[in-house]
């Protein structure tokens, strides 16, 4: 098959044309411009794009057209010497590319038996499986792994052509069959081993539990017995008790007897006593009394007290100097004092007439200018003003003297009566305290003399007293006769309602003769009931447990079904075992037989690897060792040393990978088919010499199927230019 022609909707493509020639067709473009595009567009034409994976790196996810339109796709393609369009439409979005039509081209007419899920193998002759691990090279994905449809392929070409057998899924189904059942401790022997020790388990579980049961039962008569006996000592026990209420019943009858003549007694002796108000009162009354006694005996002191002070303060008050002058009368006295008149004033008067005739004789005889006269005339003017002005002085100094004795006179007389007032109203007030004093103690002496005698008067009945004191002490023994008397009533009346209500409590039947002796048990009251009550809590105990034991036993079922169903178990264990053994037999078969087919295989496929691998690296390795699952190793030529593939640099790897790649081509493609191979930078890692040996190997292969190379690098183009059935396109 070879295709002639693409348009795509897919990806970065849109409306992308790609027009092909048979042979070898070196297609070059920079990086991100739709290499690898163009050769998941070639897969999904031939084979579909599945809805089944979901995951992100999906390719209706992953190649989703970046301009929004719908994917789609056209193929023109050449098989069988016939020119077929193949037409991929997306009409659902869970459905990319699913609207599938294969027409001759140029009509539309519909070629037959070819579908959307069957184009690539009808076209190609082989599965997508196939097609993924052979002629489709994909960026970095030249390495194999093994897979059913290749393998069943390669069964197919090497044994009997048949390709429904696959070592795989045979093994995978074996094994399956074999893990069903046995695999670590799941599956169907582990299963009925473990139902088989459980109905073991559950057998002797029975048994055991046949025994508890027996000695359950054992040991619940044993406790029925005891509790039988301990009954017994029970009503033993009541008897004793019933015969105890008699006795007390009988010793309370006497006490409240005695205690009822008791009582007659005391009140025959008593005598008459008031009730309990009225003697209250009279105690209420005797205290009050009593209080006031005490009250008189200090109103008698503070009037005995009050009366010397007033005698005292008076007699303090007579022995003062102004006794018994009152206030008013010594403010008038004060006010009464005066000076006491001066010296006569005519020889004052004297000197004046004496200065002033003096002072005329000068003036007369200054005029007449008498010289002598008015000499002596100054004189006696002098010594008159002098002996005036000595009298002036002593009229004033006088009359200061007396002015101050009056001042004295005064202070004094105010100094007394500041000592006196006060003496004088102290005087007064105690009187008057004493005068209080005294009529306080007559009102509470008559009070207390009026109340004493109405106590006296209404004590008569019960008590004779005559004083006070005599009534202190007969209140207080009537206080004592009436508590003994109320108290022996109140012990009479508790033994009489004790007596009625134990009477009410009597045991019924008839009265025991209470004479005869009943015989005590040996465990006191306490004991025994602690002793029944453990017992009865066994009882409950172990009736729970055979309970228990029963249903236990009744869940567990027939033993004789439970021994039929622990047969029926061992009789599929037995099978199930021998069916494990003969699987088991058959793996081992399966592997020696794969071994073989391996043998003839491997060899084979590396051989044919070991040439393409040997011409590319200029035959440096001359031997390739294939494992059945694809693992690979080399071997220089010359030496026999082994290198796995993970020893081998990046570019030999590539290159080993690739020659593994061009051999299951060889081997395993249709040869009538001429399926196309497509390889995406296949070569990138490859150096200048080994590319060109890669690129002639290429070249061979062109002249028997198409060959698609996509390329980011010129190399391949400037080596190939000008060679026959090599065609360069550059997008």
């Amino acid at each position: 098959m070879q295709i002639r022609y693409m348009n795509a909707t897919y990806g970065v493509l849109n409306h992308a044309e790609l027009t092909l020639q048979p042979g070898l067709n070196v297609i070059y473009a920079p990086n991100e411009s739709g290499k690898s595009t163009w050769s998941r567009f070639i897969r999904s034409m031939l084979y579909g794009v599945s809805t089944r994976d979901r995951s992100a790196m999906a390719d209706k996810n992953r190649f989703a057209p970046w301009s929004g339109a719908s994917m789609s796709g056209r193929m023109d393609v050449e098989s069988g010497g016939e020119s077929y369009t193949l037409l991929r439409q997306t009409r659902r979005a869970t459905a990319p590319m699913g609207e599938f039509s294969c027409t001759y081209t140029g009509t539309d007419t519909a070629v037959p038996g070819i579908t959307g899920s069957s184009a690539g193998e009808q076209l190609l002759g082989i599965t997508p499986e196939v097609f993924a691990r052979s002629a489709f090279i994909g960026q970095s994905a030249l390495a194999v792994d093994q897979d059913a449809e290749l393998e069943r392929r390669i069964a197919a070409l090497i044994t009997t052509g048949e390709e429904e057998t696959s070592y795989s899924e045979t093994c995978e189904r074996l094994k399956k069959q074999l893990n069903r059942r046995r695999h670590n401790k799941t599956g169907q022997i582990p299963a009925l081993e473990r139902e088989t020790a459980e109905l073991d388990s559950s057998l002797q579980r029975l048994e055991d539990l046949r025994g508890q049961y027996r000695r359950a039962e054992e040991q619940l008569t044993v406790l029925r017995t005891q509790r039988e006996q301990l009954s017994q000592q029970q009503d033993l026990w009541d008897q004793v008790e019933q015969r105890e209420v008699w006795d007390q019943y009988r010793q309370v009858c006497d006490e409240t007897e005695r205690a009822e003549s008791h009582l007659a007694a005391l009140k025959s002796l008593a005598g008459p006593l008031p009730d309990e108000a009225t003697l209250a009162q009279l105690e209420n009354r005797c205290a009050i009394l009593s209080r006031s006694e005490k009250d008189l005996q200090r109103a008698a002191q503070a009037a005995e007290i009050a009366a010397s002070s007033a005698s005292l303060a008076q007699r303090v008050c007579r022995e003062h100097p102004l006794y018994p002058a009152d206030e008013e009368g010594l403010r008038d006295r004060i006010n009464s004092i005066t000076v006491p008149d001066a010296p006569p004033a005519w020889p004052f008067s004297l000197l004046l007439i004496l200065a002033i005739c003096s002072l005329a004789t000068a003036v007369a005889a200054a005029v007449l200018r008498m010289h002598s006269a008015v000499w002596i005339t100054a004189a006696i003017l002098a010594l008159g003003c002098g002996a005036l002005a000595l009298l002036w002085r002593s009229r004033r100094k006088l009359k200061a003297e007396l002015r101050q004795q009056r001042e004295d006179v005064k202070a004094m007389l105010a100094q007394q009566m500041a000592e006196y007032l006060p003496l004088r109203k102290e005087s007064t007030d105690a009187a008057s305290q004493a005068a209080e004093a005294e009529s306080l103690y007559q009102v509470l002496h008559k009070q207390q003399e009026t109340g004493t005698a109405s106590l006296l008067e209404q004590m008569a009945p019960y008590r004779a007293s005559s004083a006070m004191d005599e009534a202190v002490a007969a209140l207080a023994e009537l206080r004592r006769h009436k508590s003994v008397v109320a108290e022996t009533e109140q012990a009479w009346k508790e033994l009489s309602l004790r007596r009625d209500v134990m009477k009410q409590h009597l045991p019924k039947g008839e009265t025991p003769d209470l004479s005869q002796p009943i015989p005590r048990p040996d465990m006191d009251r306490n004991q025994l009931r602690a002793a029944l009550d453990q017992l009865d809590a066994n009882l409950r105990g172990a009736q729970s447990r055979l309970d228990t034991l029963a249903g236990q036993i009744r869940s567990m079922g027939d033993p004789d079904d439970l021994i039929t169903r622990r047969q029926q178990k061992q009789e599929q264990l037995e099978r199930l075992q021998g069916e494990y053994d003969a699987i088991s037999l058959a793996m081992d078969a399966l592997e020696n037989a794969n071994l073989a087919l391996q043998n003839r295989f491997s060899p084979a496929l590396g051989a044919r690897a070991a040439e393409i691998f040997s011409g590319i690296t200029g035959g440096k390795y001359d031997r390739v060792l294939l494992g059945r699952d694809f693992s690979l190793a080399a071997e220089e030529t010359g030496d026999t040393a082994r290198r796995s593939v993970q020893l081998l640099s990046q570019g030999a790897t590539d290159q080993l990978y690739l020659s593994v790649r061009l051999a299951i081509c060889d081997m395993v493609l249709p040869q009538d088919r001429a399926v196309p191979l497509i390889m995406d930078d296949a070569l990138l890692t490859f150096d200048d010499d080994r590319l060109r040996a890669a690129l002639d190997y290429l070249l061979r292969q062109g002249e028997k199927r198409q060959i698609l190379l996509f390329t980011c690098q010129r190399r391949e183009a400037s080596y190939l230019a000008g060679r026959e059935n090599v065609h360069l396109i550059e997008l």
